[in-house]
C-alpha cells in the first residue's frame, strides 16, 4: 500500500489537459481506495475525535475506545430470546418467566398458576387465627388432643399426649420417643389386680404402684424433663 504521490503535471498555476487532470483524480481516487481496503484510512482513534489516522488498533485504546469486534467475547452474539426480553414490557408488580416457549411477563393468578402455588395446597392461606410457636396464644376456643388406646403399658409420645390403657395383665409403665415438656394424662383400668411394675426411666412412687395393682380406674397424669418421665396417680375412681 502506497500513499498518494503528485506527479507535478501540471504545476502550480499553469494549465492541463483534461486527460493529466483525469490522470491524476484517478491516482487520487486510487490512492484513497487502496487505504480503505487496507484499513488504514480511518487512522488511530483516541478519546474524542479521529485525527491523524493511520488504522484502527487491534485491541483499541483507552476513554471511548473503538475495538476490534468479536462476537461472542467482546460483543453479545445475536440471541432471539434476549430480543424477547427486550421487547417484554416492564409491568407493574410483572415476574419474567419461561412459558416452554419463550419469555413472559406474569402476575397475580396467571404467575401463581406457572409457579404451582396453589394456596391452602402448596402454601399456607393467611388466616389472623393462626398460632405461632413462639408467642405466647391466648385461645379463645376448645383445644383437644387425640386418645391413643395402648393397653400393652408403653406409650409413644409420639403418637399422642393423652393414652387409655386397659390391663389384662401384669405390664411395666414404659413411654418412648421422649421429648422434653410434654406431659398428658392416662386412663388407666386394671382389669383384675394385675401386678404393675415401672421401666427404669419412669419415675412413680412405689405406693403408687402397690396402688394401681389393685383391680380398679386411675386417672395418671404424667410429665418429661426429656429423660425421665414422671408419673402421679389418683386413687381409685368409683
Amino acid at each position: 500500500m502506497s500513499d498518494y504521490t503528485p506527479t507535478g503535471s501540471p504545476t502550480t498555476g499553469s494549465e492541463g489537459s483534461s486527460s493529466t487532470i483525469r490522470a491524476e483524480f484517478g491516482l487520487i481516487q486510487t490512492a484513497i481506495a487502496t487505504k480503505l481496503e487496507a484499513g488504514g484510512a480511518l487512522g488511530t482513534p483516541t478519546s474524542g475525535t479521529l485525527t491523524n489516522c493511520t488504522g484502527l488498533p487491534a485491541a483499541g485504546v483507552t476513554g471511548t475506545a473503538l475495538v476490534s469486534a468479536a462476537i461472542g467475547t467482546t460483543v453479545q452474539a445475536y440471541d432471539a430470546q434476549l430480543t424477547d426480553v427486550a421487547g417484554l414490557t416492564p409491568t407493574n408488580d410483572g415476574v419474567i418467566i419461561g412459558n416452554g416457549v419463550n419469555f413472559v411477563v406474569e402476575s397475580g393468578a396467571t404467575l401463581k398458576t406457572s409457579l404451582g402455588l396453589t394456596i391452602g395446597t402448596d402454601v399456607q392461606a393467611y388466616d389472623a387465627n393462626t398460632a405461632k410457636l413462639d408467642v405466647d396464644q391466648a385461645w379463645s376456643g376448645a383445644q383437644r388432643g387425640t386418645i391413643t388406646t395402648d393397653n400393652d403399658g408403653s406409650f409413644d409420645m409420639n403418637a399422642a399426649n393423652n393414652f387409655k390403657c386397659t390391663a389384662a395383665g401384669s405390664l411395666a409403665l414404659t413411654f418412648t420417643n421422649i421429648t422434653a415438656g410434654q406431659s398428658g394424662n392416662i386412663l388407666f383400668i386394671n382389669g383384675g389386680n394385675h401386678a404393675i411394675t415401672a421401666a427404669a426411666t419412669t419415675k412413680v412412687a412405689a405406693g403408687t404402684l402397690t396402688a394401681i395393682s389393685v383391680t380398679g380406674t386411675y386417672l395418671l397424669g404424667y410429665f418429661t424433663d426429656g429423660t425421665n418421665v414422671y408419673v402421679a396417680a389418683t386413687g381409685a375412681m368409683s
